[in-house]
C-alpha cells in the first residue's frame, strides 16, 4: 500500500508538471497572462501535494504540520486563497470577461473566513467550516461560468449562421463540461469530507489525526490537468505552424486559418485559395500567385463553396467573419491579415 502511495504521489507530480512546464512553454511564445497563471496554478498544486505526501510518509511531520493546522495553518491558508485567486483569474480569461467587484469580494472573503477559523475550538466543525469555503467558491465560480455560456450561446442562436453554431463551438463545450465536472466532483468532495471529518479523523489536542488528501479533490485535479495538457498542446501547435511563412501569400498562416480550414476539411491547396479569397482576391490574382491555371482556380473555388454551403464570395467572407466571433472564448485567437 505504501509503495502504491509514492507511486499515486509521483504520477500526480509528474501530470502537474507536465501541464506547468507546457503553460510556461506557452506563456514564453505568447505573453498571454492566462498560460503564466495556469502556470503558478498547478506549481501550487505541486507544492500542495508535496505537503500532503510528507504528512502521509513523515509521521514526525505528520504530527507537527497538524498541530500547526489546528492552531495558524498559514501553509495551507495560502495556498488555498492563492488556489481561488487563480480559479478567478482563468476563468474570466477563457470566459473573456474582466475581473468583477464581487469576484474580488470572493477572493477577499474567503482569506478573512481561513484567518478567523482558527479563533474556533478544536474540533470536526473547525476543520469541516476552514475547508468548506473553498468548496464553495468552486461551486459560485462553476455556476457563474454556466451562466455566462448560456448567455454567449442564446446570443449566437439569434445572430450564428448555422453551421458555425454546430462546427464551431469546441471552446465553448469543453468549458461547459469543465463547468458541470467542477460542480459534480465538488458536491462529492463536500460529502467525502463532511465523513471523513465527522467520522474518522480525531481532534482531540496531544491526539490529533488528520486525513489531508481528498480523493474527490484529486480527481477533478486530475481532470483539470489532461485537459490543460490537451489544450496546451494544440495551442502550441496552432503557434508552431502559425510562424511558417508562405512566400507566394506574403503573410503568415494564422491560427484561426488553420481551425477554419480544419473544420471544413479543406485540402493544403483549397486552403491557400481561400486565404486569397478572404483577401478579395480575383480569380487572375489567384491564378498567378499560386501559378496555376484558371480552370483549376475555378475548380478549388467550387469545392470550397460547396464545403461551406455557400454560393457567392461575400458569403465566404462573411461565414469566416462569424468562425471569428465564436473563437473569441479562446485567448489563442487572431485576426487574419486584412
Amino acid at each position: 500500500m505504501a509503495i502504491l502511495l509514492i507511486l499515486y504521489n509521483i504520477g500526480l507530480i509528474i501530470l502537474f508538471t507536465v501541464v506547468a512546464t507546457l503553460a510556461a512553454i506557452t506563456y514564453f511564445k505568447n505573453k498571454t497572462r492566462l498560460y503564466l497563471v495556469i502556470t503558478l496554478l498547478f506549481l501550487f498544486l505541486i507544492l500542495n501535494n508535496m505537503l500532503i505526501y510528507l504528512t502521509e510518509q513523515l509521521p514526525w511531520f505528520s504530527v507537527k504540520f497538524n498541530q500547526l493546522f489546528m492552531t495558524t495553518p498559514s501553509p495551507k491558508t495560502i495556498l488555498l486563497v492563492a488556489h481561488t485567486f487563480f480559479l478567478v483569474l482563468i476563468l474570466t480569461a477563457t470566459l473573456s470577461r474582466k475581473i468583477s467587484f464581487w469576484q474580488y469580494g470572493l477572493v477577499i472573503s474567503h482569506a478573512l473566513i481561513l484567518l478567523l477559523v482558527p479563533m474556533l475550538p478544536n474540533n470536526a466543525f473547525k476543520i469541516w467550516i476552514y475547508y468548506f469555503p473553498s468548496d464553495l467558491v468552486n461551486i459560485i465560480l462553476a455556476s457563474y461560468g454556466l451562466a455566462t455560456l448560456k448567455q454567449v450561446t442564446d446570443k449566437k442562436k439569434r445572430s450564428s449562421n448555422s453551421d458555425i453554431k454546430t462546427q464551431a463551438v469546441t471552446t465553448q463545450v469543453l468549458l461547459r463540461k469543465l463547468m458541470l465536472i467542477t460542480l459534480i466532483m465538488t458536491s462529492l468532495t463536500i460529502a467525502e469530507d463532511s465523513y471523513v471529518i465527522f467520522f474518522l479523523d480525531n481532534y482531540t489536542f496531544g491526539n490529533v489525526r488528520m486525513t489531508n488528501r481528498s480523493i474527490s479533490e484529486d480527481i477533478l485535479a486530475i481532470i483539470y490537468a489532461i485537459t490543460a495538457i490537451s489544450y496546451l498542446a494544440k495551442k502550441l501547435l496552432s503557434v508552431s505552424q502559425s510562424k511558417k511563412y508562405d512566400p507566394n501569400q506574403h503573410t503568415d498562416v494564422i491560427p484561426t486559418h488553420l481551425q477554419f480550414i480544419e473544420t471544413y476539411h479543406m485540402t493544403s491547396r483549397e486552403s491557400e485559395v481561400l486565404l486569397l479569397l478572404l483577401q478579395n482576391k480575383n480569380n487572375q490574382d489567384i491564378s498567378r500567385e499560386l501559378y496555376i491555371s484558371m480552370g483549376t482556380v475555378k475548380s478549388h473555388i467550387h469545392n470550397i463553396f460547396s464545403k461551406l454551403n455557400v454560393t457567392k464570395r461575400n458569403q465566404v467572407k462573411l461565414l469566416y467573419d462569424e468562425y471569428q466571433q465564436s473563437q473569441k472564448l479562446d485567448p489563442m485567437t487572431t485576426d487574419i491579415p486584412k
